[in-house]
């Protein structure tokens, strides 16, 4: 007779998905809507690369409170000045950051859908200084593209999501406020679009 009772043990159960997964699955479709509309411009045309920055500034400008109130709080990690290097990169190109259109956020989202979002785009922008812009052609290197700090504050929390689960409804939260933020970042595009033309 066979006494081994590994036959009788309850299956194994798969750990939930962690944060990071949750928010890669959800976001997916609006991740590669605004890759290929970023991706349409050409940024080694100064035209084109001044609109990229224009709207990553329009974007970026009602979200930069909570990632850096996110960072600071629950990561202990300042987060870079985005802002303040895109309104000096826009300067010298000639257009003001200040007379940018200005969009509001949504008053609930979610810090750390919208963290995800931002910090994960500096995972783009060093793919793209990889190759060249306009900016980096013509001796005037972009302190916004150039930023390392935005790097290192996505390789923290994508540390921090991967040891992370969350009760579905907190993790639907979380995932419909980076989609939101996502979409904020398709206006910002079309926004940048207008004033080129």
């Amino acid at each position: 007779m066979n006494n081994d009772n590994s036959m009788l043990a309850s299956p194994p159960t798969a750990s939930p998905p962690s944060l990071l997964e949750r928010l890669r699955e959800a976001t997916g479709p609006s991740h590669q809507r605004l890759d290929a509309s970023f991706g349409s411009l050409a940024l080694t045309d100064r035209a084109d690369y001044a609109r990229f920055l224009a709207a990553h500034f329009i974007g970026l400008a009602s979200l930069m409170p909570l990632v850096q109130d996110f960072a600071e709080r629950e990561l202990a990690f300042t987060a870079p000045d985005m802002l303040s290097m895109l309104r000096q990169d826009l300067a010298e190109l000639g257009p003001k950051a200040e007379d940018l259109p200005r969009m509001k956020a949504p008053p609930d989202l979610a810090p750390l859908g919208v963290t995800y979002v931002v910090a994960g785009s500096r995972l783009g922008l060093a793919m793209i200084r990889k190759q060249d812009y306009w900016g980096r052609g013509q001796g005037l290197a972009s302190r916004y593209m150039e930023d390392e700090q935005g790097l290192a504050l996505w390789r923290v929390l994508a540390v921090w999501l991967r040891t992370r689960a969350a009760p579905a409804a907190d993790a639907a939260r979380h995932c419909q406020s980076a989609i939101t933020a996502f979409d904020l970042f398709g206006r910002a595009f079309d926004a940048s679009e207008r004033l080129a033309a």
